[in-house]
């Protein structure tokens, strides 16, 4: 029983990296645990050792993730207590887009969103003082390892996936010949 508590913790301290998509497993199931209000953005810390940084044009919203959702507001459009009580339940969920936008997810129906069509819109993640993401992508993984996942299946990619084919490549597809 042991090595499933190895796989386990493993799974736990991995970036999974989709194509579109990374999903930090290390900060799932953590609590947003102080919440500093500064000029222009506002930072929560986790008890994960996670700061998540987005300005105040960062939206919320309960229940949809539609880009258009008519509950879905900037996070000035509540007071400061509301947003903390929002932020208040376990992150289930916290994705950051290749795109620049990021969704975290909390066990309270509530999404903080950092959409990619907004780019003027502020957004970084650190794990400590080591930055994770930022809005051009992935900037360092704080000794997380980042690994490949079959979007499929789920699975972890050991190995690169096979390149796409050239699309400069001449088949005739009236030959018998299987490998012509």
């Amino acid at each position: 029983m042991s090595w499933m508590n190895n796989v386990t913790q493993n799974t736990r301290s991995e970036i999974k990296e989709y194509e579109d998509r990374w999903v930090l497993q290390p900060m799932r199931g953590g609590h947003i645990v102080h919440t500093i209000w500064h000029t222009e953005q506002v930072e929560f810390e986790t008890d994960t050792s996670f700061r998540i940084v987005v300005g105040y044009r960062a939206e919320m919203a309960h229940g949809s993730i539609a880009e258009d959702a008519p509950a879905r507001h900037p996070i000035n459009h509540w007071m400061r207590s509301e947003v903390e009580r929002m932020v208040s339940a376990p992150i289930l969920s916290p994705v950051l887009f290749k795109s620049g936008g990021m969704r975290l997810a909390f066990g309270n129906g509530w999404k903080l969103f950092v959409s990619d069509r907004h780019p003027e819109v502020s957004a970084a993640v650190f794990f400590g003082d080591s930055p994770i993401w930022n809005r051009s992508g992935l900037v360092g993984h704080a000794d997380f390892s980042v690994v490949a996942v079959d979007p499929w299946t789920g699975q972890r990619i050991d190995a690169p996936p096979w390149p796409p084919r050239p699309r400069d490549i001449d088949i005739d597809n009236n030959s018998d010949d299987i490998n012509g």
